[in-house]
């Protein structure tokens, strides 16, 4: 199984998202999406994604924020209408194999911007079967 995102689409889909882009308007940083071994790397500028790279980040700098999960809970997460406990980062990170890592100062501050761009993966992400 894989999850399927194309960097340019993903950076004009959170571009485009007026939620996103009001949640997120003051982040100065980096947000690392990362579907089992492939990661998405978004580099945010006062809240624009100016950037998405494939370098994984170290997640112990400042304003560097990662989601990770293993490609089977990505599945879930990103059905149209997920099964319970897989319909937002909170609960799917205490329920199953969701993580938050990085600056806590900014999974936090920005948790608003992270859970609206998991509703905007669901709406551009392509999952294949193996």
């Amino acid at each position: 199984m894989k999850v399927k995102v194309s960097p340019e689409e993903l950076r004009a889909a959170l571009n485009a998202d007026s939620e996103f882009r009001l949640q997120a308007r003051y982040w100065d940083g980096a947000l690392q999406l990362q579907f089992g071994e492939d990661v998405h790397v978004l580099r945010l500028e006062g809240g624009e994604v100016v950037d998405v790279e494939a370098t994984p980040l170290s997640g112990s700098e400042s304003r560097e924020v990662i989601v990770s999960a293993p490609m089977e809970d990505w599945s879930e997460f990103l059905q149209p209408i997920p099964r319970p406990l897989y319909h937002e980062l909170y609960p799917a990170m205490w329920h199953h194999g969701f993580e938050l890592k990085g600056d806590d100062d900014y999974v936090w501050a920005y948790y608003a911007a992270l859970r609206r761009s998991g509703e905007v993966l669901r709406d551009i992400a392509v999952i294949e079967e193996a």
